[in-house]
């Protein structure tokens, strides 16, 4: 079984952001993807959206903390509660051949960094896509060595990514 892990903001209130979840989802299960994503709203839920209305399977990893503060995103196949940050993290990473991240802020640049470390620092073979004009910058940080970016894909947008695919 094909799995890719997803990663985006846990609210959108850009239509034009959200409605590139909900073909992110569609494109990933049309792929033949199970899709995994942190469980809630935003890009999380246009995402499993996208996924269910494609008749594709995603799961809602979760943490206990955080299912007490947001709201529940009603587009999940299944849904797996974690302890804690870390247990959440491994769950989304074990077993994905392909994580794309969309728009988010501190938690998904966690994800990004979380993936990006496990391909370099163990030589895991999988693909790390980055959706949006705002990954571009991260070919311009001086705190990324040059010859890591070629761990990553930066696309423009969803349609950028889909005719690379």
């Amino acid at each position: 079984m094909k799995i890719a892990t997803t990663f985006g903001a846990s609210k959108v209130e850009n239509p034009v952001l959200y409605k590139e979840g909900v073909e992110l989802g569609k494109f990933l299960a049309s792929k033949g993807y199970l899709v995994k994503c942190g469980g809630y709203g935003g890009l999380m839920e246009a995402v499993s959206r996208g996924v269910i209305e494609s008749g594709g399977e995603v799961i809602g990893v979760t943490l206990k903390y955080f299912d007490e503060i947001r709201p529940k995103n009603p587009y999940l196949s299944k849904r797996i509660q974690a302890k804690d940050l870390f247990e959440r993290l491994r769950i989304l990473t074990e077993g994905s051949e392909l994580f794309v991240a969309q728009s988010g802020s501190i938690g998904t640049l966690n994800e990004i960094f979380m993936v990006w470390a496990l391909k370099y620092g163990l030589g895991l073979d999988f693909r790390i896509v980055l959706l949006g004009e705002s990954y571009e910058n991260f070919k311009n940080c001086s705190f990324i060595p040059k010859e890591r970016l070629k761990d990553i894909e930066i696309y423009k947008n969803l349609e950028e990514f889909k005719n690379l695919f």
